[in-house]
């Protein structure tokens, strides 16, 4: 417990947060739920409603063919059992035969296959699937931050809602460019790649150890030249310091952080207070 605790943990004592929030808590407090507003808007809402349209369009599709749709996690391999209990999974990668031979049909499971990427985190089992799209209507329905649970580590070996929201930001940010391999820590040092032939100076670093079971809940930090500015442990972890990240970006490498997405982009812009403040 106490400070030994937190750098066990690799969690910041909160004599290491104290100078994040002096310097950055009024912002902070205005850009957590401008980003909450576009987790719920650009990235939670689409992906439930688009997952509910392919369901209807695959379940209709397959029932032609004696077929169904099933989202449960695979157990064993089962396969060719009769004609009447064939099942397409979510799960399957590819389209078996004949669905395959149609590439109107392939190009479809491709896109569904991108949707279903948002609902895997890559440390969990593929059981988690449900559950989190579970949690995401949950969100959807009650708004991020009333629903978004903070618990340090995961049970029953399901993602920690911080689990949840770090996989679908960095899968999302993933599409349009190397998001992770340009901007987040790996744990041996700075990001692996450039950004715009540029090595990157400001980025995201995750500090608990992802290894240990149960799973602590992913913990970020923003790492700006030689700086570290740590934030306190909770729900709005991520948020918070995703926010000063595009914040230091914007004023340290303008080019790289035109390369993110508008709704981003808007959300700091419109929610930064004018203050003086001139970094270090």
């Amino acid at each position: 417990g106490g400070l030994h605790g937190a750098v066990s943990s690799g969690l910041p004592a909160e004599a290491e947060v104290t100078e994040t929030y002096a310097t950055f808590g009024v912002e902070l407090q205005a850009w957590v739920p401008a980003m909450a507003s576009v987790v719920e808007r650009e990235l939670v809402e689409p992906l439930v409603r688009m997952l509910d349209d392919s369901d209807r369009v695959w379940q209709q599709a397959l029932a032609v063919r004696g077929w169904r749709l099933t989202t449960e996690a695979p157990r064993m391999a089962t396969s060719g059992i009769s004609p009447g209990s064939q099942e397409l999974s979510v799960f399957d990668r590819n389209l078996p035969r004949p669905l395959c031979d149609d590439p109107r049909t392939v190009e479809m499971w491709t896109l569904r296959q991108k949707l279903e990427s948002h609902l895997i985190h890559p440390c969990f089992e593929p059981s988690q699937r449900n559950y989190v799209l579970e949690r995401l209507r949950e969100w959807r329905s009650m708004g991020i931050n009333r629903a978004m649970r903070y618990t340090a580590s995961s049970g029953d070996l399901m993602p920690t809602d911080g689990h949840i929201l770090e996989n679908l930001l960095i899968t999302s940010l993933n599409t349009g460019m190397d998001f992770a391999g340009c901007f987040l820590a790996r744990p041996q040092g700075p990001p692996q790649s450039k950004h715009m032939g540029q090595p990157v100076a400001t980025y995201l670093r995750q500090v608990t150890d992802q290894s240990a079971l149960p799973r602590p809940a992913p913990h970020y930090e923003v790492v700006v030249g030689q700086k570290a500015w740590k934030f306190r442990p909770g729900s709005s972890n991520l948020l918070e310091a995703f926010a000063l990240f595009l914040h230091a970006l914007k004023r340290h490498s303008a080019s790289s952080y035109q390369a993110f997405p508008q709704a981003w982009r808007s959300a700091i812009e419109g929610a930064s207070p004018q203050r003086a403040w001139q970094w270090q």
